[in-house]
């Protein structure tokens, strides 16, 4: 097969589904594989041990092996306006809350650590 780059529109697959991961075009509201409305995804980031997703409503997490390469198929979901004690660490990066009476912690890479925690601020579920 051989490919055609003065016809490449430049078309990037970099918007990753959440639930399949698999990319998409920037600018698709919907999976082209698993059709997850991507619309509702508020922020969304591979990590180590996890992917995340941030909705208006939810805070999901995708686990990965213990290689940190694939998912493992377990998916937790934690509705944010049941979750309490919200903090974010200093000087270390992780990210704990309370759930259904048991506290959850996420250690993050610095930047997706920034990214979360600007955006619990902006949709007030969480004060500086």
């Amino acid at each position: 097969m051989i490919l055609d780059n003065e016809n490449n529109d430049g078309i990037s697959f970099d918007k990753i589904c959440p639930k399949c991961g698999v990319g998409n075009p920037d600018d698709a509201d919907n999976c082209i594989v698993c059709d997850k409305d991507l619309e509702e995804t508020v922020l969304f980031f591979e990590d180590e041990f996890y992917d995340i997703e941030l909705t208006n409503d939810s805070f999901i997490e995708y686990r990965k092996n213990f290689y940190k390469t694939r998912r493992t198929g377990k998916v937790r979901v934690f509705s944010i306006d049941k979750m309490e004690k919200i903090r974010f660490g200093h000087p270390i990066t992780r990210f704990t809350f309370n759930y259904n009476g048991k506290k959850e912690v996420y250690a993050l890479k610095a930047e997706n650590y920034r990214s979360l925690k600007y955006l619990m601020v902006k949709i007030g579920n969480f004060e500086e």
